[in-house]
Protein backbone atom coordinates (compact mmCIF):
# COMPACT_ATOMS: atom_id res chain seq x y z
CA UNK A 1 0.00 0.00 0.00
CA UNK A 2 1.27 3.45 -0.95
CA UNK A 3 2.24 6.27 1.23
CA UNK A 4 -0.77 8.52 0.05
CA UNK A 5 -3.86 5.79 0.59
CA UNK A 6 -2.39 5.16 4.11
CA UNK A 7 -2.23 8.54 5.07
CA UNK A 8 -5.83 9.30 3.32
CA UNK A 9 -7.25 6.02 5.23
CA UNK A 10 -5.44 7.46 8.60
CA UNK A 11 -7.27 10.40 7.85
CA UNK A 12 -10.73 9.06 7.57
CA UNK A 13 -10.32 7.02 10.14
CA UNK A 14 -9.73 10.08 12.58
CA UNK A 15 -12.02 12.48 11.06
CA UNK A 16 -15.31 9.93 11.58
CA UNK A 17 -13.41 9.13 14.91
CA UNK A 18 -14.20 12.87 16.03
CA UNK A 19 -18.28 12.50 15.09
CA UNK A 20 -19.44 12.14 18.12
CA UNK A 21 -17.84 13.82 21.32
CA UNK A 22 -19.67 11.60 23.92
CA UNK A 23 -18.21 11.75 27.41
CA UNK A 24 -19.39 10.17 30.92
CA UNK A 25 -18.38 9.98 34.30
CA UNK A 26 -19.45 8.25 37.42
CA UNK A 27 -19.34 8.96 40.87
CA UNK A 28 -19.60 7.14 43.87
CA UNK A 29 -22.01 10.09 45.62
CA UNK A 30 -22.26 13.91 45.85
CA UNK A 31 -18.82 14.19 48.33
CA UNK A 32 -16.78 12.26 45.58
CA UNK A 33 -18.69 15.39 42.71
CA UNK A 34 -17.99 17.61 45.05
CA UNK A 35 -14.35 16.44 45.21
CA UNK A 36 -13.67 16.09 41.65
CA UNK A 37 -15.14 19.85 41.17
CA UNK A 38 -18.03 18.72 39.03
CA UNK A 39 -21.14 20.41 40.48
CA UNK A 40 -22.24 24.04 39.84
CA UNK A 41 -21.88 26.82 37.23
CA UNK A 42 -20.31 25.83 34.32
CA UNK A 43 -20.36 22.12 34.96
CA UNK A 44 -21.94 18.94 34.04
CA UNK A 45 -23.68 18.36 37.60
CA UNK A 46 -26.55 20.89 38.61
CA UNK A 47 -25.46 22.80 42.03
CA UNK A 48 -28.73 21.38 43.43
CA UNK A 49 -27.99 17.59 43.28
CA UNK A 50 -28.97 16.33 46.69
CA UNK A 51 -26.73 15.58 49.23
CA UNK A 52 -27.89 11.82 49.30
CA UNK A 53 -27.72 11.73 45.78
CA UNK A 54 -25.31 8.15 45.40
CA UNK A 55 -24.57 5.96 42.18
CA UNK A 56 -24.37 9.07 39.87
CA UNK A 57 -23.93 8.97 36.06
CA UNK A 58 -23.53 11.57 33.96
CA UNK A 59 -22.97 11.94 30.17
CA UNK A 60 -22.68 14.84 27.80
CA UNK A 61 -22.24 15.46 24.02
CA UNK A 62 -19.64 18.45 23.87
CA UNK A 63 -20.75 18.46 20.03
CA UNK A 64 -24.65 19.48 21.25
CA UNK A 65 -24.32 20.71 24.77
CA UNK A 66 -26.59 17.99 25.90
CA UNK A 67 -26.32 16.24 29.22
CA UNK A 68 -28.18 13.34 30.86
CA UNK A 69 -27.86 12.12 34.45
CA UNK A 70 -29.23 9.75 36.91
CA UNK A 71 -28.67 9.29 40.03
CA UNK A 72 -30.06 7.25 43.31
CA UNK A 73 -31.28 9.01 46.78
CA UNK A 74 -30.76 7.13 49.68
CA UNK A 75 -33.54 8.67 51.65
CA UNK A 76 -35.92 8.34 48.52
CA UNK A 77 -37.35 11.26 49.01
CA UNK A 78 -36.53 14.23 46.09
CA UNK A 79 -36.40 17.63 47.08
CA UNK A 80 -35.50 20.23 44.73
CA UNK A 81 -35.10 24.30 44.74
CA UNK A 82 -38.16 26.29 45.07
CA UNK A 83 -37.20 27.69 41.88
CA UNK A 84 -37.81 24.22 40.13
CA UNK A 85 -41.42 24.34 38.91
CA UNK A 86 -44.09 21.56 37.98
CA UNK A 87 -43.20 21.00 33.82
CA UNK A 88 -45.50 18.58 31.28
CA UNK A 89 -43.18 16.22 29.61
CA UNK A 90 -40.29 17.72 28.10
CA UNK A 91 -39.90 16.76 24.57
CA UNK A 92 -37.68 13.79 24.18
CA UNK A 93 -34.82 13.65 21.68
CA UNK A 94 -35.27 11.13 18.79
CA UNK A 95 -33.70 7.17 19.46
CA UNK A 96 -31.42 8.07 16.65
CA UNK A 97 -30.37 11.23 18.47
CA UNK A 98 -29.70 8.50 21.53
CA UNK A 99 -27.93 5.73 20.07
CA UNK A 100 -24.46 7.86 20.68
CA UNK A 101 -25.37 8.07 24.15
CA UNK A 102 -24.17 5.10 26.86
CA UNK A 103 -26.97 2.69 27.80
CA UNK A 104 -28.01 4.30 31.33
CA UNK A 105 -28.83 7.28 29.34
CA UNK A 106 -30.84 5.57 26.79
CA UNK A 107 -32.89 3.38 29.36
CA UNK A 108 -33.34 7.06 31.44
CA UNK A 109 -34.61 8.00 28.09
CA UNK A 110 -36.97 5.10 27.59
CA UNK A 111 -38.07 5.32 30.94
CA UNK A 112 -38.86 9.20 30.97
CA UNK A 113 -40.50 9.05 27.61
CA UNK A 114 -43.47 6.59 28.48
CA UNK A 115 -43.73 8.61 32.20
CA UNK A 116 -47.19 9.34 33.21
CA UNK A 117 -45.82 11.04 36.55
CA UNK A 118 -44.22 14.68 37.35
CA UNK A 119 -41.75 16.19 35.64
CA UNK A 120 -40.17 19.56 36.99
CA UNK A 121 -38.26 22.46 35.51
CA UNK A 122 -35.52 24.04 37.17
CA UNK A 123 -33.05 26.86 35.69
CA UNK A 124 -30.25 26.34 34.90
CA UNK A 125 -27.71 29.04 33.21
CA UNK A 126 -29.81 30.02 30.29
CA UNK A 127 -31.36 26.46 29.89
CA UNK A 128 -33.93 24.97 31.93
CA UNK A 129 -32.60 21.31 33.37
CA UNK A 130 -35.73 18.92 33.48
CA UNK A 131 -36.03 16.31 36.26
CA UNK A 132 -38.15 13.06 37.36
CA UNK A 133 -38.14 10.89 40.24
CA UNK A 134 -38.95 6.98 38.65
CA UNK A 135 -40.57 5.64 42.28
CA UNK A 136 -40.55 2.59 40.61
CA UNK A 137 -37.09 2.06 40.21
CA UNK A 138 -35.92 4.54 42.54
CA UNK A 139 -34.08 6.48 40.07
CA UNK A 140 -34.03 10.50 39.16
CA UNK A 141 -33.13 11.18 35.55
CA UNK A 142 -32.27 14.75 34.57
CA UNK A 143 -31.67 16.29 30.80
CA UNK A 144 -30.17 19.39 29.91
CA UNK A 145 -29.78 20.79 26.51
CA UNK A 146 -27.09 23.97 26.87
Amino acid sequence: MNTRKLFLMVTLALALSGCSEVASTQYADRNQAVSRLAIGESKWLPGWLPEDAVNIQETHDMDTNESWLVFRLTSGTLTLPEDCTLASRPEMPDARVMRRFPQFARSAWSRASNYAGKFYLCPEGNAGRWVMHDEKLDLVYSRVKF
